[in-house]
């Protein structure tokens, strides 16, 4: 039985990594603030330790972590405490002697590329926001740090509430205008529950058959009218529609990476269309 130790674990994504990874009859420990600052409820028979055992270097054997925590802010300050926070950590893994990191990155860091092109590992490096730059920073603080068997996995943008889509519904259900400022905008968002099987199953492959950079996202682009179009379309069963009002301010925005070398090595496609997760916004808000 794998002993993996998830990072983040509060968050949305670490949450359902821990499931997953349950799932697949790991040991999962996760690590959280102090007991009097953390709001978190473990899973029946995760362990649970504080960062501070991390920092302090005081870690059971670990076969693998999954570093799910950093800030989600585009703000300097709040990004600088969460790199200061990430130096911490790999400070605290070395003294354990972790030899297995998957760290959480993102598809931001690649330069925009023209529409109906995706990303590959291998694409041009150019940060698209504060975040971006910082989640670049880790990546190389993880590279350069000593420790072996680091994976760096950028991750295309996972749906949520603060996400475009969620709110396209939200115009829908109050029967108002999704306003699109661009016909040449085009996203790509990835449902939680196939993200966190991808990284499960990534973190039971052996270390050596890892690469050092993977993608993980849905393999495609779609624009945002077809996302609206499709809201509606969905939002018939509903009685929710929305008007659809389409401008053109001249920019182009791209999002979408290539995600063939995650699917080979762990035998993974993700399986929630971008119809399933309209209509879960729908049934479950």
């Amino acid at each position: 039985m794998k002993n993996i130790l998830v990072t983040g674990a509060s968050g949305l994504l670490g949450s359902h990594v821990v499931k997953h990874l349950m799932d697949k009859q790991c040991h999962v420990i996760v690590s959280i603030l102090p007991e009097e600052k953390s709001t978190y409820l473990p899973l029946d028979g995760v362990e649970v330790i504080v960062n501070d055992d991390i920092f302090n270097g005081n870690l059971p054997h670990i076969s693998t972590i999954i570093n799910c925590a950093f800030a989600r802010s585009n703000q300097a300050q709040d990004l600088a405490l969460a790199i200061d926070f990430t130096q911490k950590l790999i400070d605290g893994f070395k003294s354990s002697h972790v030899d297995s990191i998957i760290n959480i990155s993102s598809q931001g860091v690649y330069k925009r590329l023209p529409i109906g092109e995706l990303s590959t590992e291998e694409s041009p490096i150019e940060p698209i926001d504060l975040y971006s730059m910082a989640k670049y920073a880790v990546e190389k603080m993880f590279e350069t740090s000593g420790l072996k068997n680091v994976t760096n996995v950028r991750l295309a943008s996972i749906n949520m509430k603060q996400r475009f889509l969620y709110h396209f519904v939200q115009k829908a259900k109050n029967k108002e205008t999704i306003t699109i400022n661009s016909p040449k905008q085009y996203g790509s968002l990835l449902d939680v529950e196939d993200a966190a099987e991808a990284l499960a199953r990534l973190a039971l492959l052996l270390e050596n058959d890892r690469k050092p950079i993977y993608n993980l996202g849905t393999g495609n682009q779609t624009s945002l009218i077809e996302f609206a179009e499709l809201v509606n379309k969905v939002g018939k069963r509903f009685d929710a529609q929305a008007m659809i009002d389409i401008q053109d301010n001249g920019t182009t925005n791209t999002a979408g990476v290539d995600i063939s070398l995650i699917s080979n090595d762990c035998n993974w496609t993700p399986i929630i269309t971008n119809e399933q997760m309209i209509e879960n916004f729908f049934l479950f808000d």
